[in-house]
């Protein structure tokens, strides 16, 4: 590792141990303060996260927009601050899981399971949850630009029982997962590119990922939703829903079925939706 590789681990590590040191409350605290100054003062893409949820709620306020991004970042925040608090913040919070019965039926088929979910609410704890309560996980991750964020972030997930593989890895790795009955865990969420298919979300055609269709129409890996949203009491609720296909499944009919359902967790929770993600950049060509 480069010097600055190495000093970013180090001050990551540092941060985590500070951080594991709070209150509950005191990190809840310092998310929300963390996200004000986010807001406020690192512009970074929030215009475009703006346009994104203007673009979805077409009918709301400029006001409730701004309220609702003020709101996303403080969700961020406590993603990212709550992560780097674990294993401490897993007992700070009570879960409130919602029909597990359909992720231990999927595996239960000893096919693998394809785990879809987005980059929604506090996914950091929702994926601790599951390694904690030994379910086979393995995440397929984007490799860091800096090796020491890299290792940090890899350390920590491996540490409750996520193991990852990286993008780009040779597919004969991934469908060994399922032949292993693992659990593979896609977040198929953002801008796909040429190289996506092209689905509602919100009404506008977005390109989206094929992996998830792919992986479950060459393996018959059940596809079970999952995402966490945190309630008015501060707990944290984690919810399965089989991902089902009406008529004949095509890459196209399993990808918007599943996209579907995301928009309709982010409709009922619009400041968990990572908004930041450029996702309609790429437009579907007549």
């Amino acid at each position: 590792m480069t010097l600055k590789d190495k000093f970013t681990y180090r001050l990551l590590n540092m941060m985590a141990r500070h951080l594991g040191r709070l209150s509950p409350t005191k990190r809840r605290r310092l998310a929300n303060r963390l996200g004000a100054f986010a807001y406020n003062r690192i512009p970074i893409r929030r215009q475009e996260a703006f346009k994104n949820i203007k673009r979805a709620f077409s009918d709301k306020t400029d006001i409730w927009i701004a309220h609702t991004l003020q709101s996303t970042y403080r969700t961020v925040c406590s993603n990212f601050t709550e992560l780097l608090a674990l294993p401490h913040s897993m007992q700070s919070f009570n879960f409130n899981i919602k029909n597990q019965s359909v992720l231990d039926n999927a595996l239960k088929e000893e096919k693998g399971v394809i785990l879809v979910t987005g980059h929604f609410g506090l996914w950091e704890l929702w994926g601790a949850w599951l390694g904690y309560n030994g379910y086979p996980l393995w995440g397929i991750i984007q490799r860091q630009g800096n090796r020491g964020a890299d290792r940090f972030f890899k350390e920590k997930r491996e540490a409750y029982g996520m193991q990852q593989i990286y993008r780009k890895s040779s597919l004969d790795n991934i469908y060994k997962l399922f032949e292993e009955n693992k659990m593979v865990i896609l977040a198929s969420d953002q801008d796909a590119k040429r190289k996506g298919v092209f689905v509602k979300f919100f009404g506008h055609p977005a390109s989206t990922p094929k992996g998830t269709a792919i992986f479950h129409m060459r393996t018959g890996a059940p596809m079970v939703f999952s995402v966490s949203n945190r309630e008015p009491d501060g707990s944290i609720s984690i919810s399965f829903s089989r991902v089902e296909v009406n008529g004949d499944a095509s890459i196209e009919s399993i990808t918007q079925s599943y996209t579907t359902m995301l928009e309709t967790k982010v409709r009922e929770h619009p400041d968990h939706f990572f908004w930041f993600h450029q996702k309609w950049k790429t437009q579907l060509i007549p």
